[in-house]
């Protein structure tokens, strides 16, 4: 008795659908320290500040055409940057990290599944997390009253987010049909495109692109989207992934395999009501019904088809993908119909763009009573402050006492009911109010 090993496959969504961790680097804390040189016996201070920790930034590269990068690799961290030293020495700055994605990939905060940016131009890039600014050292914080104070910040903390990435391809024209009705074949017949091909279900398990070229430098993007088979918007099969593809296309070209004339057009309805069912917009695209395989008809009657397909105000053309059969005037039709079609634009009603120094987001103080006893407090460039002090430093803490001074926020905790006793929530950190005296 013999056995045989099964190698599993991935599946078959993670292609063009994926999830990463994505990680900025902390901030470098910043240094205390002293000049200590022969002939100084009182040097000042001089505790360099902490190098800026490196961001994440996704990138779209149109040599990209799958999300096949990510099935393996989940976490893509930056570094963090360098602690400041004596002598002025400044931490060095971390790199940031770049992502490289195919362009037409949508990325997507997963916790709040607020789309963050489209990538749909090459080289179009969105920082997804900031690299932390680095603590300033003590020589920073040398004035004429505190010539030589003996605390520093520490680093600000990293950002970290889980991502989704969903990819959609950015072509003029889209295959749409069934497993085995040619697109393959149409595609690597009219395009420089090289697409496997086998005469079985799921030959193409990720979209393929190529560009047909006409004369006079007139050319067009043409994408074999993966086979639609009977209740692909419900999920089977390839299911809603791939059949998100066909969203952005000028074109949409559903191919009928042609071999058994009596499966036409139940196949056509099939195809249409999937589109229907996934998304009803998809039918007011602009399609063209091809017919391939009329090679193995016996006798090439049309007429009957033509009426057909014409009371239902369908453009039809009939094809042989594999003998290149009647694909001029296809190809010369899709690319009047793609000339003079506007690009497909999706419509983000809560598009939330990530990459902007949120520290100048909301200079507000805001105060939240949480319950009875407790206060949250929200102001970004206070929160910052608070988590960069060095509380194991009085000197630190009590800079930080100052800067509540300056913003009063000792008034606005009263007017807002605090009384002697109650928690004051401030970001990750949290303190008891006693009023001063």
């Amino acid at each position: 008795m013999t056995s045989s090993r099964r190698t599993k496959t991935p599946k078959k969504s993670l292609i063009d659908h994926a999830f990463i961790t994505v990680r900025s680097g902390k901030g470098g804390d910043g240094a205390v320290s002293f000049r200590r040189e022969k002939f100084v016996p009182k040097g000042g201070p001089d505790g360099g500040s902490g190098g800026r920790g490196g961001s994440v930034i996704i990138e779209a590269n149109r040599s990209l055409n799958t999300l096949t990068n990510f099935l393996y690799k989940k976490h893509f961290f930056a570094e963090n940057g360098g602690n400041g030293g004596s002598r002025n020495k400044h931490g060095k700055n971390a790199e940031d990290l770049f992502v490289q994605v195919p362009v037409g990939t949508t990325v997507i905060d997963r916790e709040s599944s607020r789309v963050i940016k489209d990538l749909d131009k090459d080289g179009e890039v969105i920082v997804v997390v900031n690299g932390g600014r680095g603590g300033r050292g003590n020589r920073s914080f040398a004035t004429s009253t505190d010539r030589a104070p003996r605390y520093s910040e520490k680093g600000e903390s990293s950002e970290e987010k889980s991502i989704e990435l969903v990819l959609k391809i950015l072509s003029d024209v889209g295959l749409v049909g069934a497993p085995n009705a040619g697109k393959s074949t149409l595609l690597s017949a009219v395009s420089n495109a090289k697409p496997k091909i086998a005469s079985y279900p799921f030959t193409t398990l990720s979209p393929k692109i190529g560009t047909v070229e006409l004369s006079m430098g007139k050319s067009f993007v043409i994408a074999d989207l993966p086979g639609l088979i009977e209740g692909a918007s419900e999920g089977k099969g390839m299911g809603l992934e791939f059949l998100s593809h066909v969203e952005r296309t000028k074109l949409l070209i559903l191919l009928v395999d042609g071999a058994d004339k009596k499966k036409i057009k139940e196949t056509y309805k099939m195809l249409l009501e999937e589109l229907k069912k996934y998304k009803g917009e998809l039918l007011q695209k602009k399609r063209l019904i091809v017919i391939n395989k009329i090679d193995l008809w016996r006798v090439l009657r049309t007429k009957e088809l033509e009426v057909y397909f014409n009371k239902n105000g369908e453009g039809v053309f009939f094809i042989s993908a594999i003998n290149k059969i009647g694909l001029e005037p296809l190809i010369e039709k899709m690319y009047e119909i793609v000339k003079e079609t506007k690009p497909a634009i999706d419509t983000k009603e809560d598009e939330v763009i990530i990459g902007v120094d949120k520290r100048l987001v909301n200079r507000e103080v805001k105060i939240e009573v949480t319950d009875e006893h407790s206060f949250k407090v929200y102001n970004k460039e206070l929160e910052r402050r608070v988590e960069l002090a060095d509380f194991q430093k009085s000197a630190s803490v009590n800079n930080l006492l100052k800067y509540f001074d300056k913003i009063e926020l000792e008034n606005l905790l009263k007017k807002a009911g605090i009384k002697e006793g109650d928690k004051v929530i401030i970001g990750n950190k949290s303190f008891i109010f006693r009023e001063d005296g």
